[in-house]
């Protein structure tokens, strides 16, 4: 049988095992977290005043267990109303990101992770990729291979339902319509980027792809070609896929659930809402109209 680690607790009368000090160091990280990311409402207002641009994700943020309430699509409405503009940073495929920048009221739709932005402008459909020195053809072959290769080392696996509308990226299936332990799905994580993929880890896919960009090198291009200072954005997420964002924007939020991975994370939000994924997307969406 397997050795069993046994840890003496200082503060305990007895012995407690390996994943019982993981669970204990989690809760820990938990409360430790408590302090790094602030509640909303220490947002100081003088900040929100600035913000001219809402950027946010969409699974687990903006859409709620794969469902669009009308009170969320609605605040953001709002927002586009007060003269902001707006833009939604997923990892979902070019497909859907095609008819939400035509359909949705925003100014682009970053998808597959930072791979491309789409944007109406004056009736046509502006598609931009990231690295224009990739190729669709060798980023297919390279990712087909990889595919291949986790199958045969960690067996059953489940590509996403939209991965029939993705360009640059492969997406498993880890809860959306398909469940894998998250023990797993870090050990595939890990074997992407020991092979020179990159990937990110979303409440719903692990997605793999070939390059080194992320969402925040795709909003940073949009950002500056709009001449929009970081100071004047504000960004929300939930997932370890936010993670570039939550670093680099100083007004970064995660909505309730991002807890659950403290263990993933190295960057945290700076704030964090009451509540989870669209009622804390619109709980946000009204402390910032408060100031406008």
């Amino acid at each position: 049988s397997s050795p069993v680690l046994l840890l003496t607790a200082p503060y305990s009368d007895g012995m407690f095992t390996f994943w019982e000090f993981v669970i204990c160091r989690s809760v820990f990280k938990i409360r430790f977290l408590g302090r790094l990311m602030k509640p909303l409402s220490e947002l100081p207002q003088s900040k929100l005043e600035k913000v001219k641009i809402l950027l946010f994700d969409l699974d687990g943020t903006f859409v709620n267990s794969g469902s669009l309430q009308a009170s969320t699509y609605n605040s953001l409405e709002k927002v586009v109303r007060k003269g902001m503009k707006t833009v939604v940073v997923t990892g979902r495929p070019a497909g859907w990101c095609d008819l939400m920048a035509r359909w949705w009221p925003v100014d682009s739709v970053i998808g597959e992770n930072g791979a491309l932005s789409y944007s109406m402008s004056e009736g046509q459909i502006q598609r931009d990729v990231f690295d224009s020195s990739l190729s669709l053809d060798n980023s297919d072959k390279f990712l087909s291979s990889l595919l291949e290769e986790i199958k045969s080392n960690f067996g059953e696996i489940f590509l996403a339902a939209d991965q029939a509308f993705r360009q640059w990226d492969l997406a498993l299936d880890i809860s959306e319509e398909n469940s894998m332990p998250m023990s797993k799905v870090k050990q595939i994580y890990d074997f992407c980027i020991n092979k020179g993929a990159n990937a990110a880890i979303s409440n719903i896919h692990l997605n793999i792809w070939y390059g080194s960009y992320t969402k925040r090198d795709m909003a940073m291009r949009l950002l500056e070609k709009w001449k929009i200072g970081i100071e004047e954005c504000i960004y929300i997420g939930d997932s370890p896929n936010d993670e570039p964002m939550f670093k680099e924007f100083p007004l970064s939020v995660g909505v309730k659930s991002v807890e659950k991975y403290a263990e993933l994370l190295t960057y945290y939000p700076k704030y964090i809402t009451d509540k989870d994924a669209n009622q804390g997307f619109e709980e946000l969406v009204d402390f910032i109209l408060s100031t406008k």
